[in-house]
C-alpha cells in the first residue's frame, strides 16, 4: 500500500515561499496532498473590561484580513502552477493541492486545524527579525502534537537523508523522533549528538544508536564538548562537519519562559540554522 501524506503549509502573510512547496514536494513525492491555509484573526468586540471596539475599527480590520487571506491565496495558486501542482481533493490521488481559509484567534487557529496532516512546514528567513512566523511556529509545536519542519530561504538537494539528532534524553526528542520516523522513508544515515552538559534524565546517545540500528537505520552516536560554544552552536557546528540534510530535536525541554530570559538551543537554532529542522514538542 502506497502511503499518501499530508501536509499542511501555514502562511501568516501575503507572501508564500516557493521553498516552503518545494521542501513540501520532496516530503510528499509523487503521492500526497499538500494544503495552503490562512488564518484571518477576529478581534474581540469588546477588548477588555468596559472597552469596547468601535464598529469602524472593527469593519476595516476584518476588511484587511480578507484582502490578505486573498493575496496569500493568489500567490499560492501562482506558486502552485510554477510547480507544476494541480489543485485536487483530500481523498483523491496522486501529488494535489488544496487551499483553506479560516476565521479564528490567528496561530492558536492554525495550530489545532495542524492536528489533522502529518506534517507541518513553515518558511523563515534567517535574516528576518519578525515575531509573525515564530508566534505560528510556537502554536505548531505547542497545539498541533505534529512535528513542525521549519526551512529557510534555500532547502539542500535531499531532505532527511542524513539527518542529525540532537539527543538530550527528553521525552520531547523522543517524540520528535517518533514523529519523524512516521514520514521520513528514506534514510541514509544518522549522526547522535549529545552535547556534554545539556542532557536531562533519560536514555543515553548511544542507547537510541543501537535501537535505530537495529531497525535497520545506520546510526553512529558521538558527544561532543561545547567548549566556550552554545549548545546551538555545538549542534550547527556538527551538523555542519557531517553535512546533515535535516536536523531533528525536540523543541523546549526547558520551559519557554526560561527559554525567553535565558535563550536556548532550541530558539537558537529556530533563528539561525540555514538546515531544515524538524522539530516537535
Amino acid at each position: 500500500m502506497i502511503r499518501h501524506y499530508t501536509i499542511l503549509l501555514p502562511f501568516n502573510n501575503t507572501q508564500p515561499t516557493a521553498t516552503v512547496l518545494d521542501a513540501a514536494r520532496q516530503m510528499v513525492g509523487s503521492q500526497g496532498y499538500v494544503e495552503g491555509a490562512f488564518c484571518r484573526q477576529v478581534l474581540p468586540i469588546i477588548a477588555g473590561e468596559g472597552i469596547t471596539l468601535p464598529g469602524d475599527y472593527l469593519a476595516e480590520f476584518e476588511e484587511e484580513g480578507r484582502q490578505q487571506a486573498e493575496a496569500a491565496r493568489l500567490k499560492y495558486l501562482e506558486l502552485l502552477e510554477a510547480k507544476d501542482i494541480p489543485l485536487g481533493d483530500l481523498d483523491a490521488s496522486g501529488l494535489r493541492a488544496g487551499w483553506t481559509e479560516m476565521v479564528g484567534s490567528g496561530p492558536e487557529g492554525i495550530g489545532e486545524y495542524a492536528r489533522l496532516f502529518d506534517l507541518v512546514i513553515l518558511g523563515r528567513s534567517v535574516e528576518d527579525s519578525a515575531v509573525d512566523w515564530k508566534t505560528t511556529a510556537e502554536a505548531v509545536m505547542f497545539d498541533s502534537g505534529r512535528p513542525l519542519l521549519i526551512v529557510g530561504d534555500e532547502i539542500p538537494a535531499t531532505i532527511g537523508r542524513k539527518i542529525l539528532l540532537a539527543w538530550n534524553g527528553s521525552t520531547e526528542t523522543a517524540r520528535t523522533l517518533t514523529g519523524a520516523m512516521s514520514i521520513l522513508t528514506d534514510i541514509d544515515e544518522v549522526l547522535v549528538v549529545t552535547v556534554e552538559g545539556a542532557v536531562v534524565s533519560g536514555p543515553a546517545g548511544e542507547d537510541i544508536c543501537r535501537h535505530l540500528n537495529a531497525s535497520g537505520i545506520s546510526s553512529t552516536a558521538r558527544t561532543i564538548d561545547r567548549g566556550t560554544s552554545s549548545v546551538g552552536q555545538a549542534l550547527l557546528e556538527a551538523a555542519d562537519q557531517f553535512s546533515a540534510d535535516l536536523i531533528i530535536k525536540g523543541a523546549f525541554t526547558h520551559s519557554r519562559l526560561r527559554q525567553l530570559i535565558f535563550g536556548g538551543a532550541t530558539s537558537e537554532l529556530i533563528n539561525t540554522s540555514s538546515v531544515p529542522i524538524l522539530l516537535s514538542h
